[in-house]
């Protein structure tokens, strides 16, 4: 039992070390304008640093092999390009910090409401206007 415990232990603290964040934001912009009846428009875009994939020598040659514990390990791990839920979890972000960047700005006084979101390869645009 005391070794179960101790073999949990030691694979929580494993995953629990894994600090690194899934993405990195590089880049923020907001743009503004007003459409013909005077109404404020915005656009905010975010944008996530690229990573590149390390490579995984798996040379038979090398006196140091991978694990199979370090080959799942690179097979489980999510890049941004791939993952839909790591860009989801960008959208939320982006409109935390929409939020917040209207609210720096005093640019929407009352409501705002967001129209479109458009992605591209490592970033998101939202479109909105002022209510």
């Amino acid at each position: 039992m005391k070794k179960c415990v101790l073999a949990l232990m030691v694979l929580l603290a494993g995953c629990a070390s894994n600090d690194e964040p899934p993405f990195e934001i590089n880049n923020k912009q907001f743009h503004e304008r007003q459409d013909e009846q005077g109404n404020k428009l915005f656009s905010y875009v975010v944008s996530v640093k690229a990573k590149h994939r390390e490579n995984f020598n798996l040379d038979r040659g090398s006196n140091k092999r991978p694990s199979r514990g370090e080959v799942k390990q690179y097979i489980e791990k999510e890049h941004f390009e791939e993952s839909s839920i790591l860009k989801l979890q960008l959208e939320d972000q982006a409109v935390e910090l929409l939020n917040q960047e209207l609210k720096d700005r005093k640019y929407c006084g009352n409501k705002h409401e967001v129209n479109d979101v458009l992605w591209r390869d490592l970033s998101v645009q939202l479109r909105g206007r002022c209510l």
